[in-house]
């Protein structure tokens, strides 16, 4: 008997042991759940931070705007350039198929001088009257 009451000893010690351990991890945990808690209600933003923070987008807002508006200022620009070359392009086209100029290889232009009566050069041009 003195074997069981010694068994029946040691079982209740060792779980009030494991019992006591147990107890102790669930406050652990409850006491960690209930920091969490408090940190997470103690995170408010104040009225300050959000007003600057909002100053802050519109500024953000506003430079976006003024960059959005020098973009299409620029397209505009581009646009009326690129019209410009086209215009140019076909100029040149004109005048190289009725052969008043030659654009070789390396865009070098030749003026070429037309047989057509009345065609008279710049150069021998004086602003006189003939005869």
């Amino acid at each position: 008997m003195k074997k069981s009451i010694s068994a029946f000893i040691a079982a209740v010690l060792v779980t009030g042991l494991l019992g006591g351990v147990m107890v102790m991890v669930g406050q652990d945990a409850f006491g960690t759940s209930t920091a969490k808690a408090e940190a997470a209600a103690s995170t408010t933003v104040s009225a300050d931070t959000v007003a600057q923070y909002e100053q802050i987008v519109a500024q953000y807002q506003t430079r976006e705007a003024q960059y959005q508006a020098q973009i299409n200022q620029a397209t505009e620009q581009i646009n009326t350039a690129n019209q410009q070359i086209q215009q140019y392009q076909s100029l040149l086209e004109q005048l190289q198929n009725t052969g008043l100029i030659t654009i070789d290889d390396t865009g070098s232009v030749t003026v070429n001088q037309p047989s057509q009566p009345g065609f008279t050069p710049q150069s021998e041009h004086h602003g006189g009257g003939h005869g």
